[in-house]
């Protein structure tokens, strides 16, 4: 499930209120709407910050590490994946290699990755070294500190009618004040019950499924990991 930019959200209240989505006037209205909406979600649940997102990370033959991107912090990487190979990728501690091997040439079917700062750079490294180009799944947890400097919103898909929902009240109140929003605000309200159940579970074992809220200095990820808004390859 693919997140809605700003500017579809947009269309799409403009196509409830049946106003033309050329009018560039109300349009900046409802997006600031939409933005103000999305800032009383987030202050009133501050997890809803939080999302998983996927990355793409590429192995190099013979390089045992890979530069992390610049944006991500170790401490927000949920989980790697191999959709590739469908080989399991399993997260271990520094000190675990050299027990497992010494040389850190081993082969197998595993692929173990750990962390490593070096020289200034924070880097993942593998066992057994990667012997050709490959392509692993990085999922993430990124916290969103300003809701309005991106197109796509912070929240995930999955929280989207609840956004619209909640939105809805306050471009009536300019379009028709006399418009009944009992609606949007019950369904709007259901919503936020959901965003506040999902930001309190506890990461770990199979609530990951349901939160979005990322596992934080978890050594290794146990259970089902999903992106928040189930954007996932089968």
């Amino acid at each position: 499930m693919a997140k809605r930019t700003l500017a579809q959200m947009a269309d799409l209240v403009e196509d409830i209120v049946d106003k033309s989505q050329s009018d560039t006037t109300f349009d900046t209205f409802v997006q600031n709407m939409l933005v103000l909406t999305l800032q009383e979600i987030i202050a009133e649940v501050p997890w809803a910050r939080w999302l998983k997102e996927e990355h793409s990370i590429t192995l190099t033959a013979d390089q045992q590490y890979v530069t992390m991107p610049s944006d991500l912090d170790i401490d927000a990487i949920v989980s790697l994946r191999d959709d590739t190979n469908n080989r399991k990728v399993e997260r271990v501690s520094d000190g675990i290699p050299d027990i497992v091997d010494p040389g850190r040439d081993l082969s197998g079917s595993v692929l173990l990755w750990w962390f490593q700062r070096v020289g200034g750079e924070d880097r993942l490294y593998f066992l057994p070294q990667p012997d050709a180009a490959d392509s692993l799944t990085l999922v993430a947890g990124e916290i969103i500190t300003d809701p309005t400097s991106a197109q796509t919103t912070a929240l995930p898909a999955k929280y989207e009618n609840t956004w619209l929902a909640k939105t809805m009240p306050k471009v009536w109140s300019r379009v028709d004040p006399n418009q009944n929003v009992d609606f949007w605000i019950l369904s709007g309200e259901r919503g936020m019950d959901v965003i506040r159940r999902d930001a309190n579970s506890s990461p770990g074992d199979n609530a990951v499924v349901f939160s979005h809220r990322p596992g934080i200095g978890v050594p290794f990820t146990h259970g089902t990991t999903f992106p928040a808004d189930f954007d996932v390859s089968p």
